[in-house]
C-alpha cells in the first residue's frame, strides 16, 4: 500500500544546545586530557538521560533546566545502556560495558518524595558488556541483559533500601531489547523473541520458528489498560517484516513492508547544520527494522537500527517518515511526542511534532490519537525556556554512598488500576499548577498495572505532556524564575551605602521569615555588641575539646563550664553557686578572666565597615581587609582596641591576602590586571608588580596564588613569597566556569558560576597544580547554593549560602580534601533573639564599651540583609563576604558593616532517621522523649496519628516489637511520660495511665485515673515528672500532683493541690504545662503563646512559690530536660533558653538554634529530637569549632528500632 500523508509533520525545530553544551567535550585526569564520548540516551516528559565513555552519567532536569552529574565509584568505564522511569520516585539504571548495573534514586522537591539521593548496584553477576533494560512500572523491579545472553532481576525495595538480584534468563545469544508489563518479560534476543512468566517462571517463545539469520530484532508490549491475558506486542522480523502477537507468543498478524519501503520514505527535516552529514560515507546493509517501541498514536511503531530509523502506522500500512542511511546511530529514545537519536560521537537530535517547551499541542494530533491519554488537563501560559543551570566542565569521578534503612514488608502486584484514575489525575494536575510556571515539559501518567505499596496504581512514565495554550505570551513567573539569582537580589541605590548603619540597644525590629523547599527556617539575626581587649584575646582560648554523648547540647555558649556531662549546660552564675568558699579563694585571677571570656561563645560582635558597602572582606592574621563597592580598599589591626580603619588603595575591584598576610593581590578596576604587592606596608609608598592581565578573582595561599581569568581560564603561580610576590603562571585545565576559589594548606576549593562545590585532588608541595577535580556530591545532596566559600584555620571549609546562611565542613586536608564530614554543619547567625536587663548582660556592656557596637536586640538580620544588598549595580567581580582566620570568624552582610565570632561556634544538622520496622516514608506528628525504664538511654514515643502510639529505644532493644494496644474508645490527644509511667489524657478529659518497669520497659495495660475529686474540671494538658505531675484545665487553672502511679481503688488516691495561674488580663489563660525530668522546673504557655515559669521550686517547696512571665519569644511548645528549656515557635523555629539555674529558673536569654519542625522533644540528656514540617522524625546532631583547639567530634548517630506496644 502506499504511504499516506500524515496530518502531523515531524522534524527537528531546533538543535538541543543547552544540553550539548551542558556536557563537556573533555576532561582532565592526572595530567592527561580525555575526550568525551556519548554513548547512550533515555528520555522521559522529566529527565534526559545521557551516558558517556568515561562513566559519567549526564542528567537533565527539563523541569528545572538543570544539569546533574552521577557515576561510578572506582574505575571509569563507558556506559552502554540508561533506563529512567517515573514513578513515586524518579529513578534511573544504568550499565556499563564491563557489567556493572547501578540505579539511582532522585532527590525530588515534591513532598512524599525522596529527599536524599541513593545509589544501588547490581554486582557480581553480569560479567559482559550490558545491552538491555527494562523496569516494571512501579519501580520496584529492574531486568538487566547483557551480550552473553544473561538475564537479571533485581527487586528494588527503596522503603527498607535494599536491592537483590538474581539471574533468571538465559539465552545463547546476546540479548537485543527487554520489555516488562503485567510480570511478563519480553525477550528479543540476536535469534529469537520469547516471553519469560516472572511467577510461572516459564518461557514461550513468539510465533512457531526461529529467525533463519541472526540479528538486532526488537519487540515492545503495546501499551494500553489491559490485564495479563489481553497483552499485545509488536515484534520486528527480519525481510522488512513486522509481527503482532499476544501474550501466548502466538502471531495475530503479519505487516509485510517491502512494498511500502519501495515507494520510499519522506526524511524526516533536520535543522541546517554548518556540516552536513555525509552519508555516502555511509556504507549500510539491506534494508532491516531494528528496535521497536509504540510512539505518538495507536498502531503507530517506530523502528531503528544503526544507520536508520523509522516511523511506521500499522493502521494504515503507511510509513510516516524516517532518516535513512543516516549512519552511526547510537541510541534511539523516545516520549509521546518527541524523538531523541543519539548519533556519532555527541550529537543528539530531537524530533518532534511541536518545538520543545511549547504548553501547546497540535489539536490534530490531538483527534488523531486513540492512545489512552492519562495525563492532566491544565489551561496555561505559554512557558519561557530558561537557561540550563550547569556547569559544562572537567568531570572526575564522585563518590556516592547509600543510606538505606531496613524494615520488613511485602509488596504485592495489582491488578486493579481504573479505580485510582481520577485520584491521580487530581493529584498530578495540582503537582503542575504549582509548578507550571518554570515549567517547560509537563510529566504525564500513562498505563501501569503493578502498584507499589506506598504510591498508588497508576505511575508516571513516558507520556509527555497534554497541556492547552490559552495565549501566545511569556509567563512573569516563568520569567522571574529565570532570572539569575544574582539578579533576584532587591537593588539597592548608592545612597543606601552612604549610610552608616548604627545598631542602638532601642527596640526589635522583626521581619517575615522565608521558607525554603525543605522547611528549614533560615533566621539570622545580628548581635551588634563591643568587647574588651582583655576578652578579646582571651576569647579564643577556652575549649573543652573531650567529646560529649549528646546529640544537641551546644558546648561552650555563653555559659561554659561546670557540669562534667556537658560544658555547655551550666552557667556562670550557677558555677559560682556551686563552689565552696575555700575553692573560691583556690579560683585565681586569669581562671575567672576565662569565665568572663567564654561568655563571648556563640556570640557575634557588630563592627561598622570603613565605606560605601564591603564588596570583599579578606582577613590574615594580623589584619582585616575591606573593599567597598566604589573600589576602595581599607585595612587595620585586628581588633584590640577597636577597629582604626586606614585607606589602603583606589580603583581596586578585588582583594585577596594569604593566610600569613605575607603575600597581598589585588586587581585594578577598569584593566582587570592582577597586581602583586611587593612589600605589604600599612604606611609608607607601596610597589605593586603586574602579575597577570585579564583577571576577574584571585585567591592566596601562603606560597600559591591561583586566578580566574576574564575568559574563564583558570592559571596558577606557585613558589611566591615576600620577596616573590609573583611568579609566571601555568594554565590549569578546567572547563567549568569557575566564580570563585579558595586554596589553603595545599588544598583548592572551587565554586562554579552554577553553584556547584568543586575541590582539586592530588594538590601537595610536590604537585601545587594538583590532578583533577571533584564535584562536591555533599553539596549536591544537601542541596546547598553557596555564594561565598573560604578554607579556614583548623582544617575547615566555610560556605556562606544566598539565604544568609552559614555552613562548615571538618578535616578538610590536602590528602582528602573532601574533609571528614558526610553534610555540611549549620552555624546559626541569630544570636541573642533578647537579652533580659539581668548581671549578665550588664557585664557585657562594661566589658566592650570601648569596642564596636553593643546591641540589647538585634535590630535586623544578616540574612535579610543578605538578600536585599547584594548587588545595587552589575559587578565585575565575585563578592566575597566571608573570612576565617584564628582570629575568628568574620561575615559581611554587603552593606557598610561586618560580623565576627571570636569564640567557638555549634554547627548543627538534622538527621533524618528511619526506625527499624517503617518505612522510609512514614510520616509522624508526635514525638516525646522520657527516660527509659531500664536506666539505659531514653525511650521516644511517636504517633502517626491520635490512634496509635508507638516506643521506641534509641538504645538496641532487648525486646520484640509489638503493637501498642490503646485505651479502648479513647482518641488520646496529650501524652506525657517519665521513667516508672507514660500518662494519657484523651479528647473527652479522661486519663489513662500505663504503669512501666525493667522487667516489662513497655507497660502491660491501661489504667484510668479517677478525677472525681476534680468535679467538672476539664484536663488539657499534663506534665509527668519524676516524682511529681502537673496539670492544665480547660480555663487555665493549674493542678499539682504527687506519685505518678495509679493506686489501688481501695486505698486513699493522692490529692490534686490547685495551684493559682499568673494574673493576667481577661481572656488570657494557660493551656500547657511542662515539667523537668527531676521535678525541678515547671514552665508554661497561655493562649497567646505567651512563656511562663514557676519560680521558687525546692524540695522544701515542690509547688514553688509564684509565676514569672519570660519576655522575648512567643511559643507553642516547650521541652524540658534536666537543666535546659527549649521552646518551638508558632512558625517552626526551634530557640534555647540559656542561663537556667536552681537559682535564676527564668534563665537569661532565648537564642534560636538552626531547624524547622513540627513536634519538638527533648531527652534528660539533652538530645534534641523533633518531627520535620513534612512528617519525618529528626535528631539533632551538633559539631562545635573552636580555633584553639580544634573541633569536637560530632556526636554519634543512633540506630532507632521500633518498638510497637
Amino acid at each position: 500500500m502506499a504511504s499516506v500523508a500524515s496530518p502531523v509533520t515531524f522534524k527537528e525545530f531546533c538543535p538541543v544546545y543547552y544540553l550539548l553544551n551542558a556536557i563537556p567535550t573533555k576532561v582532565q585526569k592526572g595530567f592527561r586530557s580525555i575526550v568525551v564520548y556519548l554513548t547512550a540516551l533515555d528520555t522521559n516528559g522529566d529527565y534526559i538521560a545521557v551516558g558517556s565513555s568515561i562513566g559519567m552519567l549526564y542528567l537533565y532536569c527539563r523541569r528545572l533546566n538543570q544539569m546533574k552529574k552521577y557515576n561510578f565509584e572506582g574505575k571509569s568505564e563507558s556506559i552502554t545502556v540508561v533506563k529512567l522511569l517515573s514513578c513515586f520516585d524518579d529513578l534511573v539504571a544504568i550499565g556499563t560495558a564491563s557489567g556493572r548495573v547501578a540505579i539511582f534514586q532522585l532527590v525530588s522537591s515534591l513532598p512524599g518524595r525522596n529527599k536524599q539521593l541513593r545509589r544501588f548496584d547490581v554486582a557480581g553477576i553480569h560479567k559482559s558488556s550490558i545491552t538491555a533494560l527494562a523496569w516494571s512500572p512501579n519501580g520496584m523491579k529492574l531486568f538487566s541483559g547483557d551480550d552473553r545472553g544473561k538475564i537479571v532481576y533485581s527487586s528494588l525495595d527503596l522503603d527498607q533500601g535494599v536491592c537483590n538480584s538474581s539471574l533468571v534468563l538465559e539465552e545463547l545469544s546476546s540479548i537485543v531489547q527487554l520489555d516488562y508489563s503485567q510480570k511478563v518479560l519480553l525477550v528479543s534476543t540476536l535469534q529469537r523473541t520469547l516471553l519469560f512468566y516472572t511467577e510461572e517462571k516459564s518461557v514461550k517463545q513468539v510465533g512457531t520458528q526461529s529467525r533463519k539469520n541472526t540479528g538486532k530484532f526488537g519487540a515492545c508490549f503495546i501499551p494500553g489498560l489491559c490485564k495479563q491475558s489481553d497483552l499485545t506486542m509488536f515484534a520486528a522480523r527480519p525481510g522488512l517484516r513486522l509481527w503482532k502477537s499476544d501474550v501466548h507468543g502466538t502471531v495475530q498478524a503479519t505487516f509485510i513492508l517491502k512494498e511500502l519501503f519501495a515507494g520510499g520514505i519522506k526524511p524526516f527535516e533536520l535543522y541546517p547544520r554548518l556540516e552536513s552529514p555525509d552519508r555516502a560515507s555511509y556504507s549500510f546493509p539491506e534494508k532491516h527494522l531494528g528496535l521497536v517501541s509504540c510512539f505518538f498514536q495507536e498502531g503507530w511503531v517506530l523502528s531503528w537500527n544503526e544507520y536508520s530509523i523509522y516511523l511506521l502506522d500499522t493502521v494504515n500500512q503507511a510509513l510516516i517518515g524516517g532518516l535513512e542511511g543516516y549512519g552511526d546511530i547510537v541510541s534511539v529514545s523516545c516520549t509521546s511526542n518527541e524523538i531523541f537519536l543519539l548519533k556519532g560521537d555527541r550529537d543528539i537530535i530531537r524530533i518532534s511534532s511541536r518545538p520543545e517547551g511549547l504548553a501547546s499541542i497540535d489539536s490534530s494530533s490531538k483527534l488523531l490519537s486513540p492512545l489512552p491519554d492519562l495525563s492532566p488537563k491544565l489551561l496555561t501560559p505559554l512557558s519561557v525556556l530558561t537557561p540550563v543551570s550547569s556547569d559544562p566542565s572537567v568531570e572526575t569521578e564522585k563518590n556516592i554512598m547509600v543510606s538505606s534503612s531496613q524494615i520488613t514488608g511485602d509488596k504485592n502486584d495489582s491488578d486493579s488500576i481504573a479505580k485510582n484514575y481520577l485520584e491521580i489525575t487530581m493529584e498530578k494536575s495540582i503537582e503542575k499548577v504549582n509548578d507550571f510556571s518554570s515549567e517547560t515539559r509537563k510529566r504525564g501518567c500513562s498505563v501501569a498495572s503493578e502498584s507499589r505499596s506506598r504510591s498508588s496504581s497508576i505511575n508516571s512514565v513516558d507520556s509527555g505532556s497534554s497541556l492547552m495554550m490559552c495565549a501566545d505570551h511569556t509567563s512573569s513567573e516563568a520569567h522571574r524564575e529565570s532570572q539569575p539569582s544574582s539578579q533576584r537580589f532587591s537593588i539597592i541605590s548608592s545612597e543606601d551605602f552612604d549610610q552608616e548603619l548604627i545598631v542602638k540597644p532601642i527596640k526589635v525590629k522583626k521581619k517575615k521569615k522565608k521558607k525554603q523547599e525543605n522547611g528549614t527556617k533560615k533566621n539570622h539575626s545580628s548581635l551588634e555588641g563591643k568587647t574588651s581587649t582583655e576578652a578579646a584575646e582571651w576569647v579564643t582560648t577556652i575549649h573543652d575539646s573531650k567529646t560529649e554523648k549528646s546529640a544537641s547540647s551546644d558546648e561552650e555558649d555563653i555559659y561554659g563550664h561546670g557540669l562534667p556531662y556537658s560544658s555547655s549546660e551550666t552557667s556562670v552564675t550557677e558555677m559560682g553557686a556551686n563552689l565552696t568558699s575555700q575553692d573560691m579563694t583556690q579560683t585565681s585571677l586569669d581562671e575567672m578572666v576565662l569565665l568572663k571570656s567564654d561568655q563571648f561563645a556563640e556570640s557575634w560582635m557588630g563592627y561598622s565597615g570603613p565605606g560605601y558597602g564591603i564588596l570583599s572582606l579578606v582577613v590574615s592574621e594580623k589584619y582585616v581587609w575591606c573593599l567597598d563597592y566604589k573600589g576602595s580598599l581599607f585595612c587595620s589591626a585586628l581588633p584590640s582596641a577597636g577597629i582604626r580603619w586606614q585607606k589602603f588603595e583606589d580603583a581596586v575591584q578585588q582583594v585577596a591576602v594569604s593566610p600569613s598576610g605575607a603575600l597581598l593581590w589585588k586587581i585594578e578596576q577598569k584593566t582587570n590586571k592582577a597586581f602583586a604587592c611587593g612589600k605589604v606596608t600599612i604606611k609608607g609608598k607601596r610597589h605593586w608588580y603586574e602579575a597577570l592581565p585579564q583577571a576577574v578573582f584571585v585567591a592566596l595561599s601562603d606560597d600559591t596564588a591561583w586566578i580566574i581569568r576574564t575568559n574563564g581560564d583558570l592559571y596558577l603561580q606557585t613558589g611566591l613569597s615576600v620577596d616573590r610576590p609573583c611568579a609566571r603562571a601555568v594554565k590549569v585545565d578546567c572547563p567549568y566556569p569557575l566564580s570563585q576559589i579558595t586554596s589553603r594548606n595545599n588544598v583548592v576549593w572551587a565554586l562554579t558560576e552554577q553553584r556547584a562545590l568543586l575541590y582539586r585532588e592530588g594538590v601537595s608541595s610536590f604537585c601545587p597544580e594538583g590532578e583533577q577535580w571533584k564535584c562536591d556530591i555533599i553539596s549536591e545532596m544537601q542541596a546547598l547554593e553557596p555564594m561565598c566559600i573560604t578554607l579556614g584555620d583548623q582544617q575547615t571549609l566555610w560556605a556562606l549560602d544566598i539565604h544568609g546562611n552559614l555552613w562548615f565542613r571538618t578535616g578538610v586536608v590536602s590528602k582528602k580534601p573532601q574533609g571528614d564530614d558526610d553534610h555540611w554543619w549549620q552555624v546559626s547567625i541569630t544570636d541573642y533573639v533578647v537579652f533580659d536587663q539581668c548581671s549578665l548582660f550588664q557585664t557585657i556592656i562594661q566589658a566592650t564599651q570601648t569596642v564596636a557596637t553593643a546591641a540589647q536586640v538585634p535590630v535586623e538580620k544578616v540574612a535579610d540583609k543578605l538578600r536585599m544588598a547584594f548587588w545595587s549595580q552589575q559587578l565585575q567581580c565575585q563578592p566575597s563576604l566571608l573570612g576565617v582566620s584564628s582570629s575568628g570568624v568574620w561575615i559581611s552582610s554587603g552593606k557598610n558593616e561586618f560580623h565576627v565570632a571570636k569564640g567557638s561556634l555549634v554547627g548543627t544538622y538534622w538527621n533524618n532517621i528511619v526506625p527499624r520496622g517503617t518505612a522510609s516514608a512514614t510520616k509522624w506528628v508526635f514525638v516525646l522523649s522520657s527516660t527509659a525504664p531500664t536506666k539505659e538511654g531514653s525511650f521516644l514515643w511517636l504517633c502517626q496519628s491520635n490512634k496509635d502510639l508507638f516506643c521506641v529505644s534509641d538504645q538496641n532493644p532487648q525486646f520484640h516489637p509489638s503493637t501498642l494496644q490503646l485505651p479502648p474508645d479513647a482518641e488520646t490527644m496529650y501524652y506525657s511520660a517519665c521513667q516508672d509511667a507514660i500518662w494519657g489524657l484523651d479528647t473527652l478529659g479522661r486519663v489513662f495511665i500505663r504503669t512501666l518497669s525493667p522487667s516489662c520497659p513497655t507497660g502491660m495495660h491501661w489504667t484510668k485515673l479517677d478525677l472525681a475529686q476534680l468535679g467538672a474540671v476539664k484536663l488539657t494538658s499534663l506534665a509527668c515528672g519524676n516524682q511529681h505531675v502537673w496539670a492544665c484545665d480547660t480555663s487555665g487553672g493549674v493542678y499539682f500532683r504527687v506519685g505518678t502511679q495509679p493506686l489501688n481503688p481501695s486505698l486513699m488516691l493522692p490529692a490534686w493541690i490547685m495551684i493559682e495561674p499568673p494574673i493576667q488580663p481577661v481572656g488570657i489563660n494557660l493551656v500547657s504545662v511542662h515539667s523537668s525530668p527531676n521535678d525541678q522546673m515547671l514552665w508554661a504557655i497561655d493562649n497567646k503563646c505567651n512563656v511562663h515559669v514557676r519560680i521558687g521550686i525546692t524540695e522544701e517547696m515542690p509547688v514553688g512559690t509564684d509565676w514569672e512571665h519570660i519576655p522575648g519569644l512567643q511559643a507553642c511548645q516547650l521541652a524540658i530536660s534536666t537543666r535546659t528549656v527549649w521552646a518551638r515557635c508558632p512558625n517552626g523555629d526551634v530557640a534555647r533558653r540559656y542561663g537556667v539555674t536552681d537559682k535564676n529558673p527564668a534563665g537569661d536569654y532565648w537564642k534560636k538554634i538552626p531547624g524547622n519542625v513540627s513536634c519538638l522533644t527533648v531527652t534528660p540528656l539533652d538530645e534534641l529530637w523533633a518531627v520535620s514540617s513534612s512528617g519525618y522524625l529528626l535528631q539533632r546532631l551538633t559539631k562545635t569549632f573552636s580555633h584553639s583547639y580544634g573541633l569536637q567530634k560530632d556526636r554519634g548517630k543512633c540506630c532507632l528500632s521500633i518498638v510497637r506496644i
